[in-house]
């Protein structure tokens, strides 16, 4: 089975995709890139994970055109994050269909940040058809850590990148399907995805 992961620089993701592959999986990866310093960090992770018969590549777009369309739709300030998600979701759904796909994989645990609590992630899941596995959902941050250490990815993670500047000062926890009145067109988006060989 054939997943695309949704690659950030953060210690979490990098851990679901060491986890799948583990368990035999073929794993893509997605990277919405904030700058050089968080291509850099995804080329180093993805070097890392080659060593698990992880991919040789990855593919990335632009992070903050994507904020900018979604800052267009003139929405809630403090549903920027389940815009975010979705919008990558969405993103990730196309190329995962163009890729071969069977399912999407996230890095999310539960209630770590307020993007991750059910009501929110019911929100953005439901802006897409295809499976999304969540491998670290039930596990606390100490040890996903664990995890990281194991897999190498770790220290490659806590380096610094240009990090979201996007993220509201009181970010919706409990959203609402009622209030996503339209998304992004991500065809525009899916237009700057760049492949990048490691």
């Amino acid at each position: 089975m054939k997943l695309l992961a949704l690659l950030s620089g953060g210690i979490d993701s990098p851990v679901a995709s060491y986890l799948m592959l583990k368990r035999g999986f073929n794993v893509e990866y997605l990277h919405f890139t904030l700058g050089p310093k968080s291509i850099e960090k995804t080329k180093l992770l993805v070097s890392k994970l080659m060593e698990f018969d992880g991919s040789n590549r990855f593919f990335m777009t632009p992070h903050r055109k994507m904020i900018r369309h979604i800052t267009n739709l003139g929405i809630d300030e403090r549903y920027t994050c389940i815009y975010c998600k979705r919008t990558m979701l969405k993103t990730a759904e196309l190329l995962a269909e163009k890729l071969g796909c069977d399912a999407l994989l996230m890095g999310d645990s539960l209630g770590q940040v307020a993007s991750q609590t059910v009501p929110n992630l019911y929100v953005e899941d439901s802006a897409v058809k295809i499976p999304i596995l969540r491998p670290l959902i039930g596990l606390d941050k100490e040890e996903i850590i664990e995890f990281a250490k194991e897999a190498g990815t770790y220290d490659i993670s806590i380096m610094k990148d240009e990090g979201c500047s996007a993220v509201p000062k009181n970010p919706v926890t409990r959203a609402r399907i009622e209030y996503i009145r339209k998304d992004v067109d991500v065809k525009q988006i899916l237009d700057d995805v760049e492949e990048i060989k490691v």
